[in-house]
């Protein structure tokens, strides 16, 4: 067996064609780091000079340490062990493939069964055939049978080798040497993600019991790893510096390098709508509508259930567990009720991942609380006095009336009357099609100034 035939998967002799600039590109490496020329010396060699590689904490590495490195997932003792036995496992699978080429038995059950078949295929010219076609096939019988102990016999020889227990950089029951910190140093502040990346995010998961972090958000799938200090700043690829977060509450997070989470942020609960300009409904010209997350189902009572289940919402008043929540489909609200000291709040119906955590923000959880606040700062449409805080009474039509007053200001405006300006929908025995027009049409008849739908309305009786 020739001993030196896994040379040629040599990661040096491969990395000899990989375009580096390339390479990091195409791993997402954040601006700042790249291959510069400078005389700071690598933090694994301590060489100065040439060409180096820019790392998220400032320092640098060469390009042969880089080289080196970029293929490491494992400390070295695990991996010179997971390296021995991916070499043998794959020695011994050549030597089994060159076992059964050159196996006597295997090539005679062969030449029998061909034989044999060929023999029944050619019984309506000769009847005699048949005792070749028996004869052959109990060759091939046996012959085969003979193939299968030598095998057998060989695989008991040389068994198959062990997988060895690998554990990675982040274990703490990994054994690391100097030089495997070193190495994980420079792996922490990896531009891009480092080589073990999926497992940081299986690691994360399972510590984060895969769930949003964000208390009260009930996502449980789609979930992102978050760098809770940016990488842009020093973050390091740590677990202490990684948390679980939904694609709604990742893209809240508008840091150096999400900018790519909400290029890709489109879910059944969600789509990103990015800054465009949009004409006048009214008036000529045009108006530029910013980036926002347009809703596409809203929380529903079930939704609230399990919110409140997981979370253990109470009264903040008097502790009590187990608050009335329900969603009014008509006004469009979320309200929840406290029985014991008869208190309440109100909201407005939003997302899962919006009510949840701002149930979160206003009760007492009990249970399950998660590590992160969302940032509402992040939508300009997100203000505190969206939701009332919790009185004695309920909440008052006082205030109700004040919201829909600021709603309506913020309407567009008859150019006619001055009133607001929304979408009229004909009534049963109307022969027009909705339209954008005038509140007042149907105390005054004003039309503002936006035209029908071309068709000539019957007024009501």
């Amino acid at each position: 067996m020739n001993s030196s035939w896994h040379t040629r998967f040599n990661p040096q002799q491969f990395l000899r064609g990989v375009n580096l600039e390339r390479l990091l590109r195409r791993n997402e490496v954040f601006e700042g780091n790249g291959l510069v020329a400078a005389a700071t010396p690598c933090v694994m060699c301590g060489n100065a000079g040439g060409s180096v590689l820019v790392l998220n904490d400032r320092r640098v590495v060469c390009k042969s340490c880089f080289e080196r490195v970029s293929f490491i997932q494992y400390p070295e003792v695990y991996e010179t062990a997971w390296r021995d036995y991916r070499r043998m496992s794959e020695a011994r699978s050549l030597a089994r493939v060159q076992l059964v080429q050159q196996s006597d038995s295997r090539r005679l059950s062969s030449v029998a069964g061909t034989i044999g078949f060929l023999s029944l295929a050619l019984l309506f010219w000769k009847p005699v055939l048949l005792v070749v076609s028996a004869a052959c096939f109990a060759i091939w019988h046996f012959s085969k049978k003979a193939h299968e102990a030598e095998l057998a016999e060989w695989e008991q020889a040389y068994p198959a080798a062990r997988e060895p227990e690998l554990r990675h950089f982040h274990d703490p029951q990994a054994v690391l040497s100097d030089y495997d910190r070193r190495i994980l140093s420079v792996f922490d502040h990896w531009p891009g993600y480092p080589p073990y990346w999926e497992y940081l995010r299986g690691f994360v998961g399972s510590r984060d019991g895969h769930h949003c972090q964000v208390s009260g958000c009930p996502s449980r799938v789609t979930l992102h790893v978050h760098h809770i200090l940016s990488v842009s700043r020093g973050g390091a690829h740590s677990p202490e510096n990684l948390i679980s977060l939904c694609e709604f509450h990742h893209a809240l997070e508008p840091e150096t390098g999400h900018e790519r989470v909400w290029g890709q942020v489109k879910t059944r609960f969600f789509t990103l709508v990015h800054e465009y300009i949009r004409n006048n409904p009214v008036s000529p010209g045009t108006h530029v509508v910013s980036a926002h997350l347009r809703r596409l189902e809203l929380v529903t009572e079930n939704d609230l259930q399990g919110i409140s289940s997981h979370y253990g919402f109470a009264c903040p008043s008097c502790k009590t567990v187990g608050l009335q929540i329900t969603v009014s489909q008509q006004a469009a609200t979320v309200a929840v009720h406290c029985s014991t000291c008869d208190v309440q709040m109100e909201g407005p119906r939003q997302l899962a991942e919006e009510t949840g955590p701002l149930l979160a923000e206003r009760l007492l959880v009990t249970k399950n609380a998660g590590r992160w606040k969302a940032r509402w700062e992040t939508l300009a449409d997100r203000k505190e006095a969206h939701w009332g805080s919790w009185t004695p009474t309920a909440v008052s039509k006082k205030r109700a009336s004040e919201e829909r007053r600021l709603l309506r200001e913020e309407q567009p405006k008859c150019p006619v009357c001055g009133a607001s300006m929304h979408v009229v929908f004909p009534s049963r025995g109307d022969r027009w099609k909705a339209f954008w027009g005038c509140r007042n049409f149907r105390v005054t008849g004003c039309r503002g100034s936006a035209p029908y739908s071309g068709k000539r309305h019957r007024k009501r009786t």
